[in-house]
């Protein structure tokens, strides 16, 4: 779905290019910003426009925890998991150390949508642990929050 009607920009989903850019733009700096919830009675709206396939003004919304809470459930709510079986079972041996393989070299046997997607998410979430000291959110705290999101 997201393939058609120009929904995608360089194989990366528009709506996650707008939420990522609304938090690199208003995010970066909030204290606790993937820890905290964003109202839900907003992100169901906006999930509900989406879905319908509108394009959402975030600026107009303003609400950083909001968009942040958006993301998240964007990402767990994927049709296809950014790392499918057996891409999953390989990758979580592997960095908890019970297997020897390369790591990236078994990241780049993932399908293209999925490689593009986390290589932009995890620019992004390096750029919000650069700025850990203001937002409390370095990436062992990233890492916990996005990792069942990715690994679902």
């Amino acid at each position: 779905k997201l393939n058609e009607n120009g929904q995608m920009v360089n194989g990366i989903p528009l709506v996650l290019i707008d939420m990522v850019e609304f938090l690199e733009k208003y995010g970066l700096h909030h204290r606790g910003l993937f820890r905290l919830c964003g109202s839900t009675a907003r992100v169901k709206q906006l999930r509900k426009q989406l879905d319908q396939g509108e394009r959402v003004d975030l600026d107009q919304l303003g609400d950083a925890t909001t968009v942040a809470s958006l993301l998240k459930l964007f990402l767990r709510e994927l049709p296809t998991p950014l790392v499918p079986e057996p891409h999953r079972k390989q990758l979580v041996l592997i960095l908890k150390g019970a297997l020897e393989n390369d790591f990236y070299e078994n990241l780049c046997l993932l399908p293209d949508f999925s490689l593009n997607i986390l290589s932009y998410l995890f620019h992004f979430l390096s750029k919000v642990a650069s700025q850990s000291l203001s937002n409390h959110m370095p990436m062992e705290n990233l890492a916990t929050i996005f990792g069942p999101c990715i690994f679902q």
